[in-house]
Formats: structure tokens, C-alpha cells, sequence
């Protein structure tokens, strides 16, 4: 009797174990069926031109103002740049600006401008009914032709897995190695789109996770192929399906990008010039009207400010530069300011930079 309920338990765990297996090899083929392993398309989008005056424009522009003091708003701001139609005819400007709240929670707003036009009014963007999607397509240039771009990235997900053992129970003991209803399992699948505010997200992660740091500059090469989608243009129509059909794709732009600490405070530190549709927010309490004021915000310094703290070194051979007695007292007199350094050293001819002086900003 004690072999017997030995045999039973050794064949119970074997078919566990070859029933799991089976289990995985059986959902690997199915996702393996829908397409999600697939070689990758990449497309660059660099530029879009302004027809009227001949600017290139990146497609995109990011600003993350990230609130690391929680003086004020937490906010990441999207703006497009891309023609009003297939013809290039003039520019259009939809803004997006996502207001991410002290629980996590967040709040979309969008605005448009066309042309040379200043921003329309900033209107709660409802991401229920597109499921947060743009539905309507951003035309750019790819290498001098007009192509289409749009959100409308998704992908599918084992949501659920239902099993019923059917005869199991009955036919095992009846039949140990005839049993026909051994397990029976369905897989559920469920798509998930990717929404506005989620691309947005994918921004704040991104400048924060990269290299640059604080401050402004052009990536240019990032890779949104999982949110956005690329169409190719012939005759004045969008294909019906992107550029890779729908499989693993790479779709690189060029973002201009602003990375900032500190949290929008006031109205005018947005790029549309409202935050949560209030033309007139301000969490500080002072007058932006006053002239004062709008310098200690952005303190900008020139190697022309640094020429009277010139000092040279035998040793190195070369300049040290540092800020003047009296150039440091007058920044003392701001409380809160944010000092950006424009140095531009061959604007120094014939001399040779060597950097800043270790005092240079008095700490």
C-alpha cells in the first residue's frame, strides 16, 4: 500500500511538471502567432520647416519642471510642431501640458496655435473617450517628404488565464494513463493603449534618466516607436497601415528639451503661458510686473562678466576667470535665483582658456 501511494504521488508531480511546460510552450506559440516577435523598421524624423520664414523646427519640444523643493506645480509640458496639412502650407502647434499632483495623480490640458499666432486658451484634455489617443494625424518631413505621425501605439497582454479540470478527478484513478480531459485552459488577451498622458511620463522619465542634466538642450535621436506611429504619404494619402505594419518599431526624433528642478511657480514659466487652463497662476506672491523680479528668476552670465576677474597663471599657462567683488555682491541681493553661464571662450581671442578660477562664484 506505502509503494502504491509512492507511485501515485511520483506520477502526479511528473504531470505537473510536464503540464506546466506544456503550458508555456503553448502561450509562447500563441504570442508568437499574434506577431509580437517581429524584426524592427526605424525611421528618423528630424525637422519641420517653417514654409513662411524658413526656420527648422525639431518636431518636438519637452519641458519637465520636476518640483524637487514642492514650492510649486510638478508639470511636463509637450509641444508639436508640424504642418496644418499633407500641402505644407503653414505651421500648427498643438501643446499638451500634463499636471502631475502631490499623489501621483495627473491632469491633461491641451491648446493649439497656428502660424505666428499666440496660444489659444488651455482646455482640460478627457482622455476616456480615445482612450487618451490622438486620433488625428501631426504631418512632418522625413528627408524633404511629408509623412504622417500619430499615438495610437498598443500592445497586447495575457490579461487572464481560466482553468477547468474537466474529468480529471474521475478518469484518473479509473484510467491512470487513459485520461482524454486532463486540462482545460483558455488564454485571454486584452490591448492596451498608450495614452497622451502616459507619453508624457515616458518624457519625464527620460530627461531625467539622461545624461544631460538640468538646463536645455536637443536629443537626437529618441526612440518613441512603442507610443508613436509613422505613415507613409503618396498622392495626398496616409497609408492605411504604419511603417513596419504594426510589428516592433523604431521611430527616432529630435526633441528640444528644458530640465528644470524647480516647479512652475507662476503662469509665464510656461511655455503656453497657463498652467491648468489659469492664465494668472502664481503660488509666490510677488508682482511678476515688476522688472526687478523677472531677472532673479534666470540669471544669465557671459564671459564678459568674468573679464575683470581675469587672472593668469605661470604655472598652467593660461586664464583662470572668476566673478568680481562687486558682481558677487550684486547677486547676493537675490534671494532666489537661478545663475545659467553662457561662456563662450573664443570670444577671448588669442587667449588661452583654462577655466574658472576655484572662487569663482564666491561658493
Amino acid at each position: 500500500m506505502e509503494i502504491l501511494k509512492k507511485i501515485l504521488n511520483f506520477v502526479l508531480v511528473f504531470c505537473a511538471i510536464v503540464g506546466c511546460i506544456f503550458d508555456v510552450v503553448y502561450i509562447y506559440n500563441i504570442v508568437n502567432d499574434k506577431g509580437l516577435f517581429t524584426f524592427s523598421t526605424a525611421t528618423y524624423a528630424t525637422s519641420v520647416v517653417d514654409p513662411l520664414t524658413g526656420e527648422e523646427l525639431s518636431p518636438f519640444t519637452v519641458t519637465y519642471y520636476e518640483d524637487y523643493n514642492n514650492i510649486g506645480k510638478e508639470v511636463v509640458e509637450f509641444r508639436v510642431n508640424c504642418y496644418s496639412d499633407i500641402n505644407k502650407t503653414a505651421i500648427y502647434k498643438r501643446g499638451y501640458q500634463l499636471i502631475i499632483n502631490n499623489d501621483g495623480s495627473t491632469e491633461l490640458y491641451y491648446c493649439d496655435s497656428f502660424g505666428d499666432m499666440s496660444w489659444g486658451s488651455m482646455n482640460k484634455y478627457d482622455e476616456t473617450n480615445d482612450n487618451g489617443q490622438n486620433k488625428n494625424f501631426w504631418y512632418i518631413d522625413i528627408n524633404g517628404d511629408v509623412y504622417a505621425v500619430r499615438l495610437d501605439g498598443s500592445y497586447e497582454y495575457v490579461s487572464d488565464v481560466t482553468y477547468s479540470f474537466g474529468q480529471f478527478a474521475s478518469t484518473f484513478f479509473g484510467s491512470l494513463f487513459g485520461v482524454e480531459d486532463w486540462i482545460n485552459y483558455t488564454v485571454h488577451y486584452s490591448t492596451h493603449y498608450y495614452t497622451m498622458s502616459e507619453l508624457m511620463l515616458e518624457f519625464k522619465k527620460l530627461l531625467k534618466s539622461c545624461s544631460y542634466g538640468t538646463g536645455e538642450y536637443t536629443m537626437p535621436l529618441v526612440d518613441l516607436g512603442n507610443f508613436l506611429h509613422i505613415y507613409e504619404v503618396k498622392d495626398g494619402i496616409v497609408s492605411d497601415t504604419p511603417i513596419g505594419n504594426g510589428g516592433l518599431i523604431n521611430s527616432y526624433f529630435a526633441i528640444d528639451c528644458k530640465y528644470e528642478r524647480r516647479g512652475i511657480t507662476y503662469a509665464d514659466q510656461s511655455m503656453f503661458g497657463s498652467v491648468a487652463g489659469d492664465s494668472n497662476f502664481n503660488v509666490t506672491g510677488i508682482d511678476f510686473d515688476a522688472n526687478y523680479w523677472q531677472v532673479t528668476q534666470e540669471y544669465v552670465l557671459t564671459e564678459e562678466d568674468f573679464i575683470d576677474g581675469e587672472r593668469y597663471s605661470n604655472v598652467d599657462n593660461g586664464y583662470y576667470y572668476a566673478l568680481t567683488a562687486e558682481k558677487i555682491n550684486e547677486l547676493k541681493n537675490y534671494k532666489d535665483i537661478e545663475i545659467i553661464i553662457n561662456f563662450d571662450c573664443s570670444k577671448l581671442e588669442n587667449k588661452n582658456v583654462l577655466g574658472f578660477d576655484y572662487y569663482a562664484l564666491n561658493g
